[in-house]
């Protein structure tokens, strides 16, 4: 990124044209009624609801959103040159629904497993429900398997960009297991609106790292293995910029292991930069594999 082109970037503020509201219509007038009865009875924006025998999820607007740290996220993903890091708007409100909605049709046409679109309303969509175990619950709660289920989630992801697409936030909360397979949710924003599509795909290797290296109860070395092996079968773009995250953020390693007294966010972010600085190692001692 030339360095005068990223400096004027980060004055940009997110202010999207709306676009029209995308329409899809497949309840019956009863079933609506049904619906807006039982969104009425809660205040949970996401809401689980069943419709004639079968659960669906149904997700309301938000308010619109403001993100005042933009600026000094797009300005530290200049210093670093690390494109990945910069902000990735996330408007709330009728633009994020559409956003959610446009991308949702366009992975599902591109053979992503992600929910079907089922009914649009200016007020609410709803989407097939495909679960409620996620990736993270699986890594809690079945250890025994986690080797397993982690690196269906690696796999997941690589056959994602082989298909010329991205995640949104490619945290494992946010990969179902879904009729033994992952799937991705979770939409509302796009990452390729603020880079490029190889930082939007290192971004997901990033993201997913950082939201499991930390619960895996696997031998960091393994973790790196295992994680180098998938981001090697990714294009050699992808794989460049990864590597050099893992350069940049290695030295976090030393952050503390222990949860208390500093809490998830420091030892999560220890455990990912500690597997990264190991891949960086290992991935220097094999010849990377571009497709």
């Amino acid at each position: 990124m030339p360095r005068q082109a990223c400096w004027q970037s980060i004055a940009l503020v997110y202010n999207p044209a709306l676009p029209d509201q995308p329409t899809h219509h497949m309840f019956s007038p009863d079933q609506l009624h049904t619906i807006e009865a039982q969104l009425a009875r809660k205040t949970e924006r996401t809401q689980l609801l069943e419709i004639d025998g079968r659960q669906i999820i149904v997700k309301q607007l938000e308010a619109p959103l403001q993100h005042w740290g933009y600026p000094v996220l797009n300005a530290l993903a200049c210093v670093l040159q690390q494109p990945m890091l910069r902000a990735v708007p996330a408007p709330g409100g009728k633009a994020a629904q559409a956003i959610e909605i446009a991308r949702l049709r366009a992975l599902a046409a591109a053979g992503v497993s992600v929910p079907e679109i089922l009914h649009v309303t200016p007020a609410w969509f709803a989407l097939s429900f495909l679960g409620a175990m996620s990736v993270d619950q699986l890594l809690r709660q079945q250890a025994g398997q986690a080797q397993h289920y982690w690196a269906s989630g690696l796999q997941a992801i690589l056959e994602l960009h082989r298909l010329q697409q991205t995640a949104s936030q490619c945290f494992a909360r946010n990969m179902i297991w879904h009729e033994g397979k992952v799937s991705f949710i979770d939409f509302e924003d796009d990452p390729t609106s603020s880079m490029p599509l190889a930082s939007a795909q290192a971004r997901d290797w990033l993201l997913y790292l950082h939201s499991t290296a930390y619960i895996l109860p696997m031998d960091a070395e393994q973790i790196a293995q295992d994680f180098l092996l998938h981001l090697q079968q990714d294009s050699s773009d992808v794989q460049d910029e990864v590597l050099r995250a893992a350069r940049t953020f290695g030295w976090l390693r030393i952050l503390p292991k222990q949860r208390k007294p500093w809490g998830r966010d420091v030892i999560s972010a220890q455990a990912a930069a500690q597997v990264l600085y190991l891949a960086a190692r290992q991935a220097g001692k094999k010849p990377a594999r571009s497709h």
